[in-house]
């Protein structure tokens, strides 16, 4: 069954990587907005994973996606961020019952607002490294934070829609 999950596991990823790749990078909604999805992958990843594991994944994942957009490590760095950061978030989100039975954070399994508020976070920190290093810069601060603002909100919102997609039909409103 680890096996099977695993092999899905890959699958979803790849299908995140075409999707970031062949739908969102091409769809130009303004200067201020830029989704990006496939940290959802990095998300998704059971509690126990080691945090070696969760650092060279990430890397993976952002080399990747940098190699298809010719972006010289910026998403690798961001994605290793949050892959580093992960541990404390979920413990910050961690309820005091704990996570019971759960392996995985799933929008089915620990509800809408937990798995919306951890995967904001989450893609909040992702952002500002990634777009902290593209500009190099805070001299122009307000666009910074307008862009790092709005492209979370983006982001999160439609890396939400798809785990409800592709989630188990048994979601809470916790």
């Amino acid at each position: 069954m680890q096996v099977i999950n695993w092999i899905l596991r890959v699958v979803g990823l790849v299908f995140l990587i075409m999707f970031q790749v062949l739908v969102l990078n091409r769809l130009n909604v303004s200067e201020y907005v830029h989704p990006y999805v496939y940290p959802m992958f990095i998300i998704l990843l059971p509690f126990d994973t080691p945090r070696w594991m969760l650092l060279v994944v990430a890397y993976l994942i952002g080399f990747t996606i940098d190699m298809f957009n010719n972006t010289p490590g910026m998403h690798a760095a961001a994605c290793v961020f949050i892959a580093y950061f992960r541990p404390q978030l979920i413990k910050f989100y961690t309820p005091i019952t704990g996570y019971e039975s759960v392996t995985s954070p799933s929008i089915s399994e620990l509800g809408v607002i937990w798995f919306t508020m951890f995967t904001a976070t989450t893609i909040l920190l992702h952002h500002a490294v990634y777009f902290l290093i593209q500009l190099f810069s805070i001299n122009d601060l307000g666009f910074l934070m307008i862009r790092i603002g709005l492209s979370t909100v983006v982001s999160t919102l439609l890396i939400v829609i798809l785990a409800f997609l592709f989630a188990k039909r048994k979601v809470r409103a916790k």
